[in-house]
């Protein structure tokens, strides 16, 4: 039985956990720690035109602008621009634009913003300004495909709006889908009315709370329940529901029991798993995720999974075990990018191409956009997928103060060596007669005893005198110099 279980007790973090047959499936987090950028429309401002990226840079509000390539700037937002024509010649610095957030910012990089605005509803979304109609490619089903496009014609959109029917929109009949577009069709007339009388720059359309959003993006008609721990949020899902859905809004019921809600579903151990790097497979191998600048790599190990009558039987099964926990981890991370994953190597094409279509299968109602490799002679498999908000762990986690993301910390030998060497370029540059060196309680000590001599010789040398001493502010690696008058 599938379930949406919502954890809303604490406003400060809010989680949307989809739960199959007691296993976690997908987990939404929206962190007050960090705000919610994508999908957001801003009225912007053209700071920088540069040619020689083939892009711009808006200021839209936020304390880094925004990047907006070429290939993501609508004509139908610029006067005069066409369609074929060189768009950068008909920009100008201080030009306010239409800008829609399609990629959260980093902390080295302001959000990548696009003019092709997108308005998601529960069954389509709409396309202002572009003349597209289509279907999501997520519905293979011919017959739906069929009788889905002959609604489309019938619904008669307006010339300049296109419209996607989302896989939620499978299975719908025409009244739903008219509904859902009238709906959509409004709220952009809203957004032009707020965008031409608001200052510049500004927010003129926030995407709808994580609340909003897993009800709208991920109830499917197989979910049995929704289950909500809090009141008034219990209140706001049943009125978004009776708009959109108004058949299902039984489906939301309010949570009551003293036990909290992800207790009572066993969640919380299956949660604390998705922030540590390896992960157990059911028959005994493991996988390893390491997040890098990069890319994400997974490392897939047969561990103690050596029960099989021969080595490619037990890299076949492991492999066969892994491809499913992956395709189930990329979802419930929401790790996206460049995705290489190490399989164990296999002999059998056919064994292989079994691997290959487990993880295909694990991510078919994955909502990201996926282009998924074949394995390589390596056993290399590289895939690269949307990333639909900020990775899991930045909502909940911040840089380790002391490794700085590292994952290690220099040995005390290490930093006390490391110490030596920056007294001695310090004295090389400052002639001073007194210094006092702070470092970390255990350095300082180590320091001191094992390396006096070392300091002897540096203050007969450059004749100063070097004052040790501890500061609790410190990590290892860190050292603290500064001169002192003389007495």
């Amino acid at each position: 039985m599938k379930k949406m279980l919502i954890n809303a007790v604490h406003p400060e973090e809010i989680r949307v956990a989809v739960v199959d047959d007691g296993l976690l499936k997908e987990l939404y987090i929206e962190s007050s720690l960090k705000e919610q950028l994508r999908g957001n429309i801003y009225k912007g401002k053209i700071t920088k035109i540069e040619a020689s990226l083939n892009a711009i840079f808006v200021d839209y509000g936020r304390e880094k602008n925004g990047f907006l390539p070429v290939h993501d700037m609508h004509p139908g937002f610029i006067n005069g621009a066409g369609e074929g024509k060189d768009i950068l010649r008909h920009l100008r610095k201080g030009m306010e634009l239409c800008v829609q957030v399609n990629r959260e910012e980093k902390p080295s990089k302001g959000a990548l913003l696009s003019m092709n605005i997108s308005l998601p509803g529960r069954f389509m979304v709409l396309l202002p300004h572009q003349d597209l109609a289509g279907i999501s490619r997520k519905i293979e089903d011919e017959g739906q495909r069929k009788r889905l496009k002959e609604i489309m014609e019938q619904l008669d959109p307006p010339p300049d709006m296109g419209i996607i029917i989302r896989t939620a929109g499978m299975d719908r009949n025409k009244a739903e889908l008219s509904r859902d577009l009238n709906y959509l069709l409004r709220l952009w007339k809203s957004i032009e009315g707020d965008y031409k009388s608001a200052p510049c720059p500004s927010l003129i359309y926030r995407e709808g709370d994580i609340i909003i959003r897993s009800i709208r993006d991920y109830f499917t008609s197989d979910t049995t329940e929704i289950l909500i721990d809090e009141e008034d949020t219990h209140k706001r899902a049943i009125l978004f529901m009776k708009s959109v859905m108004p058949r299902y809004q039984k489906h939301i019921k309010h949570y009551r029991e003293s036990k909290p809600l992800f207790t009572k579903y066993e969640l919380e151990k299956q949660l604390q798993g998705i922030y540590s790097k390896r992960v157990r497979l059911k028959l005994g191998g493991s996988i390893v995720i390491e997040t890098t600048e990069a890319m994400v790599a997974i490392d897939v190990n047969s561990g103690q999974a050596t029960g099989s009558r021969d080595m490619e039987e037990t890299a076949f099964t492991t492999n066969l075990d892994a491809a499913a926990e992956i395709a189930r981890q990329l979802i419930l991370r929401d790790l996206g990018g460049l995705i290489v994953i190490d399989f164990i190597d296999m002999r059998s094409k056919d064994n292989i191409r079994k691997v290959e279509k487990t993880l295909k299968d694990g991510l078919k109602d994955d909502r990201a956009h996926l282009k998924i490799g074949r394995i390589s002679q390596f056993g290399l498999m590289q895939l690269s997928r949307e990333r639909l908000s900020p990775p899991l762990h930045e909502k909940s986690h911040v840089l380790c103060p002391c490794c700085e993301g590292v994952g290690m910390i220099r040995s005390v030998e290490s930093s006390s060596l490391m110490a030596l060497r920056k007294i001695h370029l310090y004295l090389n540059r400052n002639r001073s007669a007194r210094i006092r060196v702070g470092l970390p309680r255990d350095v300082a000590l180590y320091l001191f005893n094992q390396q006096r001599k070392h300091l002897v010789r540096l203050e007969q040398e450059f004749s100063t005198e070097i004052h040790i001493m501890h500061l609790e502010s410190l990590s290892h690696g860190e050292v603290s110099i500064e001169a002192l008058p003389t007495e």
